[in-house]
């Protein structure tokens, strides 16, 4: 049965990529503004102090603008720092996109020397990145599962939201394991899905 729900997830993550993939950068740039808008009018970035983010690659929902705005507000702005032998994520302290550097996979990371991790007790918005998402809050992440081992760890206080484009939202239910903690909210350049908790 599990691997019935991986080679499932498998076959919609290649569907959902390339549908992702085929945004013009336009579209890109036109949505993730929309999304940016709508995030800072909301009552939890305004009340955060501490926001995990992601850098955008692969035409995902930009983010340096999230960033800057973050920056500019007096949040404390996290990044987050993967481990690939152990499959573990961190998040670190950012406080300028001049302290990356690019890795092997020409994405910026911060480099050790400046990394300042933080406790996930402290963060209070949860900013994710993702594939394809349900009306349920599902998430179909990447599939190294760093996202399912990290968000459990957050405090469970803080908001968990997706940032999606409108064609990456699945309009049936996705597979789900035991370990998917389940998005609070979906944020796409048409609106903002509040995810019922029931």
């Amino acid at each position: 049965m599990h691997q019935d729900i991986r080679l499932v997830k498998n076959q919609l993550r290649q569907q959902y990529k390339q549908i992702r993939n085929r945004l013009t950068a336009d579209q890109v740039i036109s949505y993730s503004d929309s999304i940016a808008r709508q995030l800072f009018a909301t009552d939890f970035w305004q009340q955060s102090s501490t926001v995990m983010l992601y850098l955008s690659f692969q035409n995902e929902v930009i983010t340096e603008a999230i960033y800057q705005r973050g920056w500019q507000e007096g949040k404390t702005m996290l990044l987050p720092i993967c481990a690939p032998e152990g499959g573990l994520m961190e998040m670190s302290v950012i406080t300028s996109f001049d302290q990356l550097e690019p890795n092997r996979y020409g994405i910026g990371e911060l480099p050790e020397h400046l990394q300042q991790l933080i406790a996930p007790e402290q963060i209070d918005v949860c900013l994710i990145p993702g594939i394809a998402f349900d009306h349920a809050g599902t998430r179909l992440g990447f599939g190294a599962g760093y996202y399912d081992r990290y968000l459990p760890r957050v405090n469970p206080s803080a908001k968990r939201i997706a940032l999606a484009y409108e064609c990456q939202m699945h309009s049936e239910t996705l597979p789900r394991d035991a370990y998917d903690l389940p998005m609070q909210y979906i944020l796409t350049e048409r609106k903002l899905y509040q995810i019922d908790a029931h």
